[in-house]
This record gives structure tokens, C-alpha cells and sequence, in this order.
């Protein structure tokens, strides 16, 4: 059984609503390298970790990652890696495909002018950043919406022009203004889960802004690691957060408050897909890469 420390930091983690998928991925893991540290004597094989995936795999239900990220675990375990060594192991193995991910990221900034972003993605803020360690000079300017009800996008649009780049922020009600006047040559997204049909899961607003990208023939890409694609296409339930992010006052009987934080976006909707391997125009095309790696 799990330590009374771990299912607290699980919980803990549960409630981060800022974090990227692939920041909050990293953090489940540390957390698991820490609890087969600590608490050695009760993991002896792979089966002893079953509440530890089952924990993991609960924190946010939208995010493919936290339950394909066993399969690695899995992987290593019947390679002959001790279970101590397994985090650490799968870590590894997560940092190279994030290096080969912002390697092709920073090769697509390199040739734009103006970017939008919705939320704050860990891996666009990721590429945006080496893009200023590999010297670049021509840095693109970016076009951020706040991203309610958390707001990361606030927290990228700090990060991003105390670190160099030009930065325009707006509320999320203004994307038809901003995408008239800053006519973006892209817009980037992150993803919480690729499904093998195209679609994606992201922050909610992300469908209204590819709406929009349609309408002005602005392309749509999506930046993810291919840890998050489904193996198969599963229904998508939307979860709705506590009233109070949104609803400070007492709520009437007669008023109901819906706070979802992610949706659904249509693989018709979106232009292409960067990965580690790459850019891709769809999906199975990646899912046929995977399985050949």
C-alpha cells in the first residue's frame, strides 16, 4: 500500500490547474521515484506498483500521459530494470523525447513572424526558450490570451516578455479582434491528449480559436509528444472545476454554474501535428511512426 505522504502529494498535484500536462507527467513521476526511494520494502515487482499507476492515472482524467506513461514503467521492468531504477529510467527516456520534440519546435519558430498560443503549453515555452539559448535574433512576436479561469495564459505572457520576446496579451473574448489585427502566420497549441483520429483534448477555448483559424485561413499546429496518443479512440467526457474560480457570490437554486476546463477539438480543425518525430499532417501517420520505433 502507498505511503500516507504519497496519496498527500498526489492530492496536492490533483489541484494544480497552472502546470502543462508534461510538467504536471514529470511531477507524477518524481513522486513515484521518491515513494520506491523511500518505501522500498513494500514494491518487490511490478504488480506493487499497481496503486501507485492507479493514483497517477486518476490525477487528471483529460491527460493521456498519466496513463500511457505505465507502459514505459512496464517496458523497462521486463528489460530486467530494478524497481528503484525504473523512475529514472522512464525520466530518461521522457527528457530524450522532449529534446527531439523542441528540436523540431525550435526549427518551425525559426521560420515565423507573429505566433498565437492558447493556455500555456510547457513544451511551446520549452522551444520558445531555446530558441533564445541557441542566440536567435529574429524572435517572433507573440499573441497570448489569458485563458481563463487560472489564467496560465497570464503566466506565459510574463515568462515569455520579461525573457525577450515582444508579447501582445488580450482577453479570451478578444480573438477575432487580435486575429485581425496582429494576423498571426500560425497558431500553436499544446495538446492533453492526441486521439488516433485526429482530434485533440486542450484547454477549453482552444475549439473557438481553431474555429476562428478556419474562418481566416490561419493554420493550425499542434505541439505534442506522442506520449499522448491514444491507442485507441475513446469517448471524451468533460469535467467541470470548482464554481468558486468562476462564482464568488451564493448561488440561487435556480442558476446553474458550469466550469469546464477542457474540450474536445476536431482533427478537421487542425493543419498539423509536430512531434518528436517531426511535423505530420495527421495523426495515424504518427501512431505507424510509434509503432515502427
Amino acid at each position: 500500500m502507498s505511503s500516507p505522504k504519497f496519496r498527500t502529494r498526489i492530492a496536492e498535484l490533483k489541484r494544480d490547474n497552472i502546470s502543462g500536462a508534461a510538467e504536471i507527467l514529470r511531477k507524477a513521476i518524481l513522486l513515484v521515484k521518491e515513494e520506491l526511494e523511500e518505501n522500498a520494502e513494500h514494491y518487490k515487482n511490478i504488480n506493487d506498483l499497481f496503486e501507485l499507476f492507479k493514483l497517477v492515472s486518476s490525477l487528471k482524467s483529460e491527460m493521456a500521459p498519466l496513463r500511457n506513461i505505465w507502459i514505459y514503467f512496464v517496458d523497462f521492468y521486463q528489460k530486467g530494470v530494478p524497481i528503484r531504477e525504473l523512475a529514472d529510467k522512464v525520466l530518461s527516456r521522457i527528457d530524450q523525447e522532449s529534446e527531439n520534440l523542441t528540436r523540431e519546435l525550435v526549427l518551425y519558430l525559426q521560420k515565423v513572424k507573429m505566433i498565437m498560443t492558447f493556455s500555456r503549453s510547457s513544451t511551446i515555452r520549452e522551444g520558445l526558450r531555446e530558441l533564445l539559448r541557441n542566440g536567435y535574433n529574429n524572435l517572433p512576436e507573440l499573441v497570448i490570451f489569458e485563458s481563463r479561469p487560472t489564467k496560465e495564459g497570464e503566466k506565459l505572457a510574463l515568462e515569455t516578455s520579461k525573457s525577450g520576446y515582444k508579447v501582445h496579451y488580450l482577453i479570451d473574448a478578444a480573438m477575432t479582434v487580435a486575429i485581425k489585427k496582429f494576423k498571426p502566420d500560425c497558431i500553436l497549441i499544446g495538446a492533453d491528449t492526441l486521439f488516433p483520429n485526429g482530434n485533440i483534448v486542450n484547454k477549453v477555448g482552444s475549439y473557438a480559436l481553431a474555429l476562428l483559424a478556419r474562418k481566416f485561413n490561419i493554420p493550425v499546429v499542434v505541439v505534442s509528444s506522442t506520449l499522448k496518443l491514444l491507442q485507441q479512440t475513446s469517448m471524451f467526457n468533460t469535467i467541470d472545476y470548482p464554481l468558486k474560480e468562476i462564482w464568488k457570490h451564493e448561488v440561487p437554486d435556480n442558476l446553474d454554474i458550469l466550469n469546464p476546463y477542457f474540450e474536445m477539438i476536431p482533427g478537421s480543425l487542425i493543419t498539423g501535428y509536430l512531434t518528436e518525430f517531426g511535423y505530420s499532417t495527421s495523426i495515424p501517420n504518427v501512431k505507424l511512426q510509434v509503432k515502427k520505433d
